[in-house]
């Protein structure tokens, strides 16, 4: 088994063979799009693992290196320490890391065969995960951003010397609604006239819903680029013109925009269908946006349409955790797996790991009259789960 250059290696056909629903944001449209992301020593790397004729993909992940530099991970300058120590040499704790799994929170990291287990797909691929990530002199392994506990999965990275870190939640909102107005009318009153302001303060904005958007790409770059430079929670990826091109080509991903009446785009959020989910990818907008309230109507912008369009549930993100519970969001706990090149020094490097990605869960908001709305929240798409309704 050999990591592909890109996943454009590996058709459409083969790779989505093995997509199943909520797993979008690996999939090869997404992963397309994604790999024209701006972030320091991208290389997208994905792995395949074929059946005995070498023609049909039987397990797959995406994986990619990048250079991570933990100091700019987060708003502002990098810690006093740290900068110290770069006056002596630029380039001190500069990590280059091999990732494993989603660039978008909550879908599990392994594509694998309806027969086979989340199990066995790993036994398959971290052999030659690891051996890609010692070839390149990868410094860290990461496998990314999921709900523990499925199919044995964390059990054979337990084994082949990965540790399990919390990061950030995402946020879950399931949809068990008829309409809008069944949504709001189900919230509690403090709820329901918070929602009302907003829609009111932000009245002046049009809403609108493109499936085709690439004549808006410089826009939306530079948007987000704004939410990127003021980021206080994490960042990474910056997110390129040419990315949202490429999302605009692809079927599955759309634009919901709030314009205002002179024309510009107050606030947007990225979109992916993902079968009964409806993934909130990216979003932007500059500080001026509220003023208009933009950020918190286009929250309540996508409960609407994710109601209008029968999605069971949306997944929220993992930044700007509070307005999100507000509108009824529920928490969901992830986590990463990690493994340092050094064994010696794999526990000190998953402490440093846990205290710099340490975050307070913040517990639900009793936003509904009845708990009925939230209770399945957190019974997610997990692939095992997915199948068994895929084929019910």
């Amino acid at each position: 088994m050999k990591a592909l250059e890109g996943v454009g290696a590996v058709t459409r056909e083969q790779w989505n063979r093995l997509v199943v629903p909520g797993q979008g944001p690996i999939s090869h449209t997404f992963l397309s799009a994604w790999e024209h992301v701006i972030l320091p020593g991208l290389q997208s790397r994905p792995l395949v693992a074929w059946d005995d004729e070498g023609q049909v993909p039987v397990a797959a992940t995406p994986a990619c290196f990048y250079d991570l530099d933990p100091g700019g991970l987060k708003a502002g300058a990098p810690p006093l320490p740290l900068r110290a120590l770069r006056r002596l040499r630029e380039d001190l704790l500069l990590l280059r890391i091999y990732e494993l799994g989603a660039p978008a929170a909550l879908a599990f990291p392994l594509l694998h065969e309806a027969g086979m287990s989340a199990a066995d797909a790993a036994r398959l691929l971290l052999p030659a995960a690891m051996e890609e990530a010692a070839r390149a002199g990868a410094h860290v392994m990461v496998v990314q951003d999921f709900v523990a506990g499925e199919d044995g999965f964390d059990e054979v990275l337990e084994e082949a010397g990965f540790v399990p870190v919390p990061v950030l939640p995402t946020v879950m909102l399931e949809l068990p609604f008829d309409s809008f107005d069944d949504y709001l009318a189900r919230m509690r009153a403090p709820y329901r006239r918070r929602a009302h302001r907003a829609l009111e303060q932000s009245r002046g904005l049009r809403v609108e819903h493109h499936h085709m958007f690439a004549p808006l790409a410089p826009e939306l770059a530079r948007l987000t680029r704004a939410v990127f430079d003021r980021a206080g929670e994490i960042r990474r990826e910056i997110l390129s013109e040419d990315y949202f091109r490429a999302a605009s080509a692809a079927p599955d991903m759309s634009l919901l925009a709030l314009r205002r009446s002179d024309g510009t785009i107050a606030c947007f959020a990225l979109l992916l269908d993902d079968g009964p989910c409806l993934q909130f990818l990216n979003c932007g907008f500059e500080l001026t946006a509220r003023e208009d309230g933009a950020y918190f109507r286009l929250l309540y912008e996508l409960v609407r349409l994710g109601i209008e369009k029968r999605y069971q549930r949306l997944n929220l993100g993992i930044t700007t955790v509070p307005p999100k519970l507000d509108i009824g969001g529920v928490p969901v706990p992830l986590v990463a797996w990690i493994r340092y090149h050094r064994s010696p020094v794999q526990s000190l490097c998953a402490a440093v790991a846990r205290r710099f990605l340490h975050h307070e869960v913040e517990s639900p908001r009793r936003v509904f009259r009845t708990d009925s709305a939230t209770d399945s929240a957190a019974v997610l798409v997990h692939p095992a789960a997915a199948r068994l309704r895929r084929s019910a």
